[in-house]
This record gives structure tokens, C-alpha cells and sequence, in this order.
């Protein structure tokens, strides 16, 4: 007899504190891209296991207002229990005698593509994953999106040798998603393409986003800069460097400005991204996008307008941070001394 069943790999996530759990196969995944190839992550794999968990959605509408920074510590203390829930899956059935990989949420890139983990390219991708096996479907943003908790969750998951029936897919006409374009409102740095894009995968066809380079999404998202082309409102970096109009740009200007950012203090909870060369360290100040998508499209509404009346965010020499109107801001920027000012702008 089979030690570990569809009932109990769809158990253990929800039993560590997940929410939402799924079972994708090479069947349920045959004919999608290379990144849901799960032979890439573990040599001999027959089936993932998949899971959610969620945001605290009371943090949402005061972090979009800019008046109150937690959810940031928030999804960085959620996607980390999601790494400990997939490493302690993981740690069971290798001591039952299955081959497993867990698979990181966030900064893990694969090294064998162009230009290394700069692609930015997962060993596997957890949205489509998840997308196959009935989690949720996938949004015009390019994330995951499920019906309750919006796109406001981390996932996790559990690649295995082990023989799974999988779980059904959503039928396409249930995704909430109706390309109201409010992610790409709320992106800084312009990285969603309104148009439609569906891929075919384990038998069916699968709408999926339409979004630019990844680094494009990067350079805000992980603080390096965050003010609106607008002037008048921004993420939660009090950066003000470029953002270019080519993409191919930002396969380079990250490395520019990163040594900079990376002398700026932080308050509050941090994480680790390989990618930012010297202390590593890194707090999320964006993930609009994310944030903004809600099933109801009163809420997404309402809370894209708090998002693009939110004003314009300034940092003390200690990394707090506040949101302040844009006058107030450019002020403080310019008041600031010159060794200082260079951490945020190329201004003179």
C-alpha cells in the first residue's frame, strides 16, 4: 500500500496552516512551458503538491493609503512559514522513502539560463502549478488570483516522485478576472500589457498574464526606486531613480543604483534576495498589483483610488518611512544633505 495518499497530501499543507491545497501532475501539466517541468527541480518527479497562504487582508487598505508599512513584514513572515510548511512536508515523506524537493516562494532562480539568476527564471512556477491542479486561475497581472483571497497570498509547494491522482483545474469561465486593468494602474513601472495571452497545458487552453521583463517589476517591487511617472503618488521606497521606457534597460540599471540602496537604513523586517549584491538585504515596498486585486470589483476599485491618493513616500536617516502630499516630499528630498540626497536620486 501506498504510504502517502491524495487525502492526506492534500491534508498536510492545510494541517500546518495553509489554506488552499491542490495535487498537479505530468499529466495535469503536459504541453506547458519549462518551468513547470517538474524533472527540472527533481530528476524521476511524478506529482507536486501545492498550497496558499493567504496575506493579512486587514493590513491591505492601510498599506495601499500609505498609513501603515506592515504588510510588508507581513508577506515576508508568510512567504517564510510557506517555505517551512513545503521543507517540513518535505522532511515527512523523504523519511517515508519518496524522493522531494521543496520549492522556495520567492529567490530561487535557475543559474543555467542567459544571464543566470539576473532571468530571474524559477526552477519552477509555482502560479501555473497551482493554476493546473484548481488553487486559482491566473490574472492579467500574471499572478495567481483565487476567489477568497484575490491575488493576497504566497504559495508553496512540494515536488515528489510520488504517484498522485491530481486535483481539477477551474473551468476558465470562473475566473473573476475580467482584465478591469486595475494591477496595471497600480504598477509604477508599467509591467502589464493589457492583451490577452493563453498558453495550452495538460489539455486545455489557460489564460495567463501578458507582463514585461521581470527586472522591470523587480527594481520597484524590491525598493530600489517608487515614485509614480505622475509625481503624485509612489510605493513605499523613497526612491526616485529612473524608470526607462525600454525594457532592455532594466536588465542593467538595478545593478547601477543598488549599491546605493543598499546603504540606506532599514527599519522593520527584511528579507534576502540573492540578487541584490552586498548585504542581500531587502524589503518589499510594492506589490501593488497584488494588493489591489480583490474578487469584488467594488473593492478593487475602491482600493486602487486609495492607492493612487495615497501621496508620495520620504525615509528618515533611520529607514522609517511616511507617506507625505508631493510638495511635502520633493522638499524633503531637497533638503536633504548631499551624501544622503545620492541614496535616493541623481538629482544635483
Amino acid at each position: 500500500m501506498d504510504l502517502l495518499t491524495e487525502e492526506l497530501a492534500l491534508d498536510m499543507p492545510l494541517n500546518l496552516g495553509a489554506s488552499l491545497s491542490g495535487i498537479a501532475t505530468l499529466e495535469s501539466l503536459c504541453g506547458g512551458p519549462e518551468t513547470v517541468d517538474l524533472g527540472y527541480a527533481l530528476a524521476g518527479a511524478k506529482s507536486a503538491i501545492v498550497f496558499g497562504v493567504p496575506f493579512d487582508d486587514s493590513l491591505i487598505e492601510p498599506y495601499l493609503g500609505k498609513r501603515d508599512y506592515s504588510l510588508s513584514a507581513n508577506k515576508i513572515r508568510t512567504t517564510t512559514f510557506a517555505a517551512g510548511i513545503a521543507f517540513e512536508i518535505s522532511t515527512v515523506l523523504t523519511s517515508l522513502g519518496y524522493k522531494t524537493c521543496p520549492v522556495a516562494p520567492n529567490f530561487a532562480f535557475r543559474k543555467d539560463t542567459p544571464n543566470g539568476i539576473f532571468d530571474r527564471v524559477p526552477p519552477a512556477s509555482l502560479k501555473l502549478i497551482a493554476a493546473s491542479c484548481g488553487i486559482g486561475h491566473i490574472g492579467q497581472s500574471g499572478l495567481l488570483i483565487t476567489k477568497e483571497f484575490g491575488a493576497a497570498f504566497s504559495l508553496g509547494a512540494v515536488i515528489t516522485d510520488a504517484v498522485l491522482k491530481p486535483t481539477e483545474p477551474l473551468p476558465e469561465e470562473e475566473n473573476y478576472c475580467n482584465r478591469c486593468m486595475a494591477c496595471k494602474l497600480a504598477c509604477v513601472a508599467d509591467f502589464i500589457n493589457p492583451e490577452p495571452v493563453s498558453i495550452d497545458m495538460g489539455g486545455r487552453s489557460v489564460r495567463v498574464g501578458n507582463c514585461r521583463l521581470a527586472a522591470r517589476c523587480a527594481y520597484p517591487c524590491g525598493g530600489i526606486t517608487g515614485l509614480h511617472p505622475s509625481g503624485r503618488w509612489s510605493t513605499w521606497s523613497g526612491g526616485r531613480f529612473p524608470m526607462p521606457e525600454d525594457d532592455d534597460e532594466y536588465r542593467t540599471i538595478s545593478r547601477k543604483y543598488v549599491g546605493r540602496y543598499l546603504e540606506r537604513k532599514r527599519s522593520g523586517a527584511i528579507c534576502y534576495n540573492p540578487l541584490l549584491a552586498g548585504t542581500y538585504e531587502m524589503q518589499y515596498t510594492c506589490s501593488n498589483c497584488q494588493f489591489v486585486c480583490h474578487p469584488d470589483p467594488e473593492v478593487r476599485r475602491s482600493r486602487l483610488k486609495t492607492l493612487r491618493n495615497s501621496g508620495v513616500v520620504v525615509e528618515d536617516a533611520d529607514g522609517n518611512k511616511r507617506g507625505v502630499p508631493p510638495k511635502e516630499a520633493e522638499a524633503f528630498l531637497a533638503g536633504l544633505p548631499e551624501e544622503r540626497r545620492r541614496l535616493y536620486t541623481d538629482d544635483s
